[in-house]
Protein backbone atom coordinates (compact mmCIF):
# COMPACT_ATOMS: atom_id res chain seq x y z
CA UNK A 1 0.00 0.00 0.00
CA UNK A 2 3.11 2.37 -1.17
CA UNK A 3 0.73 4.75 -2.49
CA UNK A 4 -1.00 5.83 1.21
CA UNK A 5 2.54 7.20 2.16
CA UNK A 6 3.17 9.29 -0.93
CA UNK A 7 -0.35 10.78 -0.79
CA UNK A 8 -0.02 12.57 2.81
CA UNK A 9 3.42 14.03 1.73
CA UNK A 10 2.65 17.35 1.15
CA UNK A 11 5.18 20.02 -0.27
CA UNK A 12 4.21 23.66 -1.07
CA UNK A 13 5.87 26.24 -2.72
CA UNK A 14 4.48 29.68 -1.71
CA UNK A 15 6.85 31.35 -4.51
CA UNK A 16 5.52 32.97 -7.79
CA UNK A 17 1.49 32.22 -6.20
CA UNK A 18 0.10 33.90 -8.58
CA UNK A 19 1.50 32.18 -11.46
CA UNK A 20 0.68 28.53 -9.26
CA UNK A 21 -2.30 29.47 -8.68
CA UNK A 22 -3.65 30.55 -12.28
CA UNK A 23 -1.39 26.94 -13.58
CA UNK A 24 -3.99 24.93 -10.92
CA UNK A 25 -6.72 26.25 -12.43
CA UNK A 26 -5.84 25.35 -16.25
CA UNK A 27 -4.72 21.82 -14.84
CA UNK A 28 -8.12 21.26 -12.78
CA UNK A 29 -9.97 22.24 -16.08
CA UNK A 30 -7.90 19.60 -18.03
CA UNK A 31 -8.09 17.02 -15.74
CA UNK A 32 -11.72 17.09 -15.72
CA UNK A 33 -11.72 16.57 -19.11
CA UNK A 34 -9.62 14.18 -19.35
CA UNK A 35 -11.94 12.08 -16.21
CA UNK A 36 -14.63 12.50 -18.10
CA UNK A 37 -13.75 11.70 -20.78
CA UNK A 38 -12.17 8.57 -19.73
CA UNK A 39 -15.44 7.78 -18.08
CA UNK A 40 -17.30 8.29 -21.43
CA UNK A 41 -14.54 5.65 -22.81
CA UNK A 42 -16.94 3.49 -20.94
CA UNK A 43 -20.26 4.86 -21.77
CA UNK A 44 -20.67 5.36 -18.27
CA UNK A 45 -21.90 8.38 -16.78
CA UNK A 46 -19.90 9.28 -13.37
CA UNK A 47 -21.33 11.20 -9.97
CA UNK A 48 -19.04 14.31 -8.77
CA UNK A 49 -17.86 14.26 -5.39
CA UNK A 50 -17.26 16.85 -3.17
CA UNK A 51 -13.54 17.05 -3.36
CA UNK A 52 -13.48 17.07 -7.30
CA UNK A 53 -13.62 13.33 -7.82
CA UNK A 54 -15.65 11.51 -9.65
CA UNK A 55 -17.24 8.07 -9.52
CA UNK A 56 -19.19 5.63 -11.12
CA UNK A 57 -20.78 2.40 -9.33
CA UNK A 58 -19.74 -0.56 -11.61
CA UNK A 59 -21.93 -3.13 -9.36
CA UNK A 60 -24.85 -2.04 -7.13
CA UNK A 61 -26.23 -2.99 -4.17
CA UNK A 62 -28.98 -1.18 -3.09
CA UNK A 63 -29.67 -2.86 0.05
CA UNK A 64 -25.75 -2.61 1.26
CA UNK A 65 -24.92 -0.47 4.11
CA UNK A 66 -23.97 2.97 4.30
CA UNK A 67 -21.20 2.83 7.01
CA UNK A 68 -21.51 5.35 9.78
CA UNK A 69 -19.06 7.42 12.18
CA UNK A 70 -16.74 4.77 13.67
CA UNK A 71 -17.58 1.76 11.51
CA UNK A 72 -14.65 -0.67 10.67
CA UNK A 73 -14.48 -0.62 6.41
CA UNK A 74 -12.62 -3.33 5.28
CA UNK A 75 -11.54 -2.76 1.09
CA UNK A 76 -10.06 -4.47 -1.94
CA UNK A 77 -8.80 -1.26 -4.42
CA UNK A 78 -6.44 -0.92 -7.19
CA UNK A 79 -4.85 2.23 -7.76
CA UNK A 80 -3.79 3.16 -11.49
CA UNK A 81 -2.08 5.89 -13.55
CA UNK A 82 -5.46 7.30 -15.28
CA UNK A 83 -3.14 8.18 -18.36
CA UNK A 84 -1.15 4.84 -18.71
CA UNK A 85 -3.04 2.45 -16.83
CA UNK A 86 0.25 1.66 -14.53
CA UNK A 87 -1.22 -0.19 -11.58
CA UNK A 88 0.46 1.92 -8.81
CA UNK A 89 -0.75 0.11 -5.25
CA UNK A 90 -3.43 -2.72 -4.72
CA UNK A 91 -4.57 -5.08 -2.22
CA UNK A 92 -4.12 -8.77 -2.26
CA UNK A 93 -7.77 -10.41 -2.89
CA UNK A 94 -5.85 -13.76 -2.59
CA UNK A 95 -5.04 -13.66 0.49
CA UNK A 96 -7.60 -11.79 1.93
CA UNK A 97 -5.77 -8.94 2.96
CA UNK A 98 -8.14 -5.75 2.57
CA UNK A 99 -7.25 -2.42 3.52
CA UNK A 100 -8.72 -1.50 6.91
CA UNK A 101 -10.06 2.43 7.58
CA UNK A 102 -11.99 3.37 10.35
CA UNK A 103 -15.22 5.69 9.14
CA UNK A 104 -14.76 9.24 9.84
CA UNK A 105 -10.94 8.99 10.02
CA UNK A 106 -9.00 11.17 7.32
CA UNK A 107 -8.13 9.44 4.58
CA UNK A 108 -6.97 11.26 0.83
CA UNK A 109 -8.23 8.43 -1.10
CA UNK A 110 -11.02 7.19 0.51
CA UNK A 111 -12.65 9.37 3.06
CA UNK A 112 -15.39 11.34 0.57
CA UNK A 113 -15.89 7.92 -1.95
CA UNK A 114 -17.53 5.98 1.72
CA UNK A 115 -19.98 8.82 2.33
CA UNK A 116 -21.82 7.42 -0.67
CA UNK A 117 -20.92 3.96 -1.42
CA UNK A 118 -22.58 1.07 -0.31
CA UNK A 119 -21.45 -1.96 1.34
CA UNK A 120 -21.25 -5.04 -1.41
CA UNK A 121 -20.65 -2.46 -4.36
CA UNK A 122 -17.72 -1.77 -6.33
CA UNK A 123 -16.95 1.34 -7.75
CA UNK A 124 -14.16 3.13 -9.86
CA UNK A 125 -13.34 6.56 -8.95
CA UNK A 126 -10.51 8.90 -10.72
CA UNK A 127 -9.09 11.69 -8.45
CA UNK A 128 -7.97 14.81 -10.22
CA UNK A 129 -4.19 15.27 -10.00
CA UNK A 130 -2.16 17.85 -7.97
CA UNK A 131 1.16 19.50 -8.12
CA UNK A 132 2.91 16.83 -6.01
CA UNK A 133 4.35 14.41 -8.13
CA UNK A 134 4.59 10.59 -6.92
CA UNK A 135 6.38 7.68 -8.43
CA UNK A 136 4.68 6.88 -11.60
CA UNK A 137 2.41 9.10 -11.43
CA UNK A 138 3.34 12.65 -12.55
CA UNK A 139 2.10 16.12 -11.43
CA UNK A 140 -1.37 16.75 -12.29
CA UNK A 141 -1.90 13.03 -13.58
CA UNK A 142 -5.46 11.98 -12.10
CA UNK A 143 -5.36 8.88 -9.98
CA UNK A 144 -7.80 5.84 -11.17
CA UNK A 145 -8.97 3.83 -8.10
CA UNK A 146 -11.26 0.79 -8.36
CA UNK A 147 -13.28 -0.37 -5.69
CA UNK A 148 -13.20 -4.21 -5.85
CA UNK A 149 -14.89 -5.54 -2.45
CA UNK A 150 -16.31 -3.42 0.25
CA UNK A 151 -17.54 -4.30 3.47
CA UNK A 152 -18.58 -2.33 6.30
CA UNK A 153 -18.67 -4.11 9.87
CA UNK A 154 -20.48 -1.79 12.98
CA UNK A 155 -18.73 -2.47 16.45
CA UNK A 156 -22.19 -4.73 17.33
CA UNK A 157 -21.06 -6.83 14.06
CA UNK A 158 -17.51 -7.10 15.20
CA UNK A 159 -18.65 -7.94 18.74
CA UNK A 160 -21.33 -11.06 17.42
CA UNK A 161 -18.76 -12.50 14.94
CA UNK A 162 -16.24 -12.38 17.99
CA UNK A 163 -18.49 -14.36 19.95
CA UNK A 164 -19.73 -16.70 17.22
CA UNK A 165 -15.84 -17.57 16.00
CA UNK A 166 -15.03 -18.18 19.41
CA UNK A 167 -18.09 -20.30 19.91
CA UNK A 168 -18.98 -18.54 23.16
CA UNK A 169 -22.36 -18.85 24.42
CA UNK A 170 -23.49 -15.59 26.43
CA UNK A 171 -24.85 -15.69 30.13
CA UNK A 172 -26.08 -11.86 30.07
CA UNK A 173 -26.19 -9.18 27.12
CA UNK A 174 -26.85 -5.64 28.25
CA UNK A 175 -28.71 -3.28 26.41
CA UNK A 176 -25.53 -1.01 26.82
CA UNK A 177 -23.96 -3.20 24.29
CA UNK A 178 -22.01 -5.80 26.88
CA UNK A 179 -21.92 -9.74 26.98
CA UNK A 180 -20.97 -11.60 29.97
CA UNK A 181 -19.97 -14.73 29.10
CA UNK A 182 -19.16 -17.25 31.83
CA UNK A 183 -16.39 -20.11 31.38
CA UNK A 184 -16.42 -20.74 34.97
CA UNK A 185 -18.40 -20.69 37.93
CA UNK A 186 -17.12 -19.18 41.49
CA UNK A 187 -18.32 -19.65 44.82
CA UNK A 188 -19.63 -17.31 47.44
CA UNK A 189 -21.47 -13.93 46.60
CA UNK A 190 -21.21 -11.34 44.58
CA UNK A 191 -18.74 -8.90 46.67
CA UNK A 192 -20.19 -6.07 48.32
CA UNK A 193 -19.08 -2.45 47.34
CA UNK A 194 -16.03 -1.64 48.37
CA UNK A 195 -14.41 -4.92 48.30
CA UNK A 196 -11.25 -4.97 46.50
CA UNK A 197 -10.91 -7.63 43.84
CA UNK A 198 -7.66 -9.24 42.88
CA UNK A 199 -7.96 -10.30 39.31
CA UNK A 200 -5.91 -12.53 36.35
CA UNK A 201 -6.76 -10.88 32.63
CA UNK A 202 -5.97 -11.08 29.00
CA UNK A 203 -7.21 -7.96 27.04
CA UNK A 204 -8.12 -8.68 23.68
CA UNK A 205 -9.37 -6.90 20.00
CA UNK A 206 -12.10 -8.71 18.35
CA UNK A 207 -8.88 -9.56 16.02
CA UNK A 208 -8.54 -11.45 19.17
CA UNK A 209 -4.77 -10.09 19.24
CA UNK A 210 -3.48 -9.59 23.08
CA UNK A 211 -2.88 -5.90 23.93
CA UNK A 212 -2.60 -6.25 27.57
CA UNK A 213 -2.85 -8.60 30.60
CA UNK A 214 -0.67 -10.29 33.68
CA UNK A 215 -2.10 -13.90 32.86
CA UNK A 216 1.55 -14.82 32.38
CA UNK A 217 2.85 -13.09 35.61
CA UNK A 218 2.36 -13.52 39.20
CA UNK A 219 1.30 -10.12 39.95
CA UNK A 220 -2.75 -9.21 39.92
CA UNK A 221 -4.91 -6.35 39.53
CA UNK A 222 -6.73 -5.33 42.34
CA UNK A 223 -9.84 -3.50 41.01
CA UNK A 224 -12.33 -1.87 43.65
CA UNK A 225 -16.30 -2.83 43.30
CA UNK A 226 -18.15 0.21 43.09
CA UNK A 227 -14.87 2.13 42.06
CA UNK A 228 -13.86 3.96 38.45
CA UNK A 229 -10.41 3.04 37.99
CA UNK A 230 -10.71 1.25 35.47
CA UNK A 231 -13.25 1.49 32.05
CA UNK A 232 -17.04 1.00 33.06
CA UNK A 233 -17.22 -2.47 30.59
CA UNK A 234 -14.18 -3.40 32.40
CA UNK A 235 -15.52 -2.24 36.29
CA UNK A 236 -19.29 -3.92 34.82
CA UNK A 237 -17.84 -7.35 34.13
CA UNK A 238 -16.01 -7.54 37.27
CA UNK A 239 -18.86 -6.57 39.44
CA UNK A 240 -20.72 -9.77 38.17
CA UNK A 241 -17.89 -12.32 39.36
CA UNK A 242 -17.82 -14.37 42.66
CA UNK A 243 -14.48 -15.51 43.99
CA UNK A 244 -12.77 -18.51 41.64
CA UNK A 245 -14.68 -17.65 38.48
CA UNK A 246 -13.75 -16.86 35.48
CA UNK A 247 -15.48 -14.91 32.24
CA UNK A 248 -14.99 -13.22 29.14
CA UNK A 249 -16.44 -9.63 28.63
CA UNK A 250 -16.80 -8.04 25.28
CA UNK A 251 -18.33 -4.64 25.07
CA UNK A 252 -18.49 -1.47 22.66
CA UNK A 253 -15.69 1.49 22.68
CA UNK A 254 -18.62 3.48 24.43
CA UNK A 255 -18.13 1.29 27.46
CA UNK A 256 -14.17 1.28 26.62
CA UNK A 257 -11.88 3.73 25.53
CA UNK A 258 -14.67 5.73 23.63
CA UNK A 259 -13.84 7.95 20.33
CA UNK A 260 -10.50 9.47 21.72
CA UNK A 261 -8.86 5.41 22.48
CA UNK A 262 -5.37 5.48 24.24
CA UNK A 263 -1.83 5.17 23.66
CA UNK A 264 -2.21 1.62 22.65
CA UNK A 265 -5.94 1.20 21.62
CA UNK A 266 -7.29 3.71 18.19
CA UNK A 267 -10.98 5.50 19.28
CA UNK A 268 -13.96 3.49 18.78
CA UNK A 269 -12.73 -0.15 19.69
CA UNK A 270 -14.81 -2.48 21.05
CA UNK A 271 -12.70 -4.79 23.03
CA UNK A 272 -13.04 -8.26 25.24
CA UNK A 273 -11.29 -9.27 28.41
CA UNK A 274 -10.69 -12.43 29.79
CA UNK A 275 -10.99 -12.10 33.45
CA UNK A 276 -10.57 -14.45 36.38
CA UNK A 277 -10.95 -14.00 40.45
CA UNK A 278 -8.36 -14.62 42.19
CA UNK A 279 -8.80 -13.32 45.33
CA UNK A 280 -11.11 -10.62 47.19
CA UNK A 281 -10.52 -8.43 50.17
Amino acid sequence: MKIFGFLFIALFTFSCLSDIALEDDLKAEENKKQILAYFASQSQTPAALSDGSYYFVTKSNPSGELASKADSLYVHYEFSNLATGKVLDSTNRATDSPYFFRYGGANPVFATLMTVLREGEQATMVIPGTAQAFPDLPAYTPLKVRIKSYVVRTQEDQIREFIARNNYVVTEAQTDGLRFIRLQAGTGDIPAQGKVVKIKYTGRFLSSRAFDGNMSRTDSLSVTIGGTQTVPGFQMGIEKMRLGEKAVIVFPSALGYGVKGNSTIPGYTPLSFEIYVAKIQ
